[in-house]
């Protein structure tokens, strides 16, 4: 069925911005990171609570481009934001199959 495609083209989009933007996060909070062999590979952590900030291990060998980071979160905003508005589309459209068919 067409809109079963539809949604699952929806969740796609929206769960590759989470992906782009968990990465471009973790690229975000190495820069501040302090750089040492401890620190290497290793996950930032939340200030307040202690707890992993990221899924994704830092690389602290490679230098952080802050803006490639904060354009990728914003490509990742708007990717999550085209999924969300697909997967609407893909409910008016299943919502008005059920009420044709009704």
């Amino acid at each position: 069925m067409a809109s079963l495609d539809l949604l699952s083209s929806g969740f796609d989009a929206v769960r590759q911005g989470q992906y782009r933007a968990n990465t471009a996060a973790a690229e975000i909070a190495r820069a501040g990171a302090p750089v040492g062999p401890a620190a290497a590979g290793a996950i930032p952590l939340q200030p307040a609570t202690g707890q992993p900030a990221a899924s994704t291990r830092v690389d602290s060998n490679r230098p952080v481009n802050l803006t490639n980071s904060l354009v990728e979160l914003q490509q990742a905003s708007r990717d999550v934001e085209a999924g969300a508005a697909i997967i609407d589309t893909a409910d008016e459209v299943l919502g008005t199959l059920i009420d044709i068919r009704a």
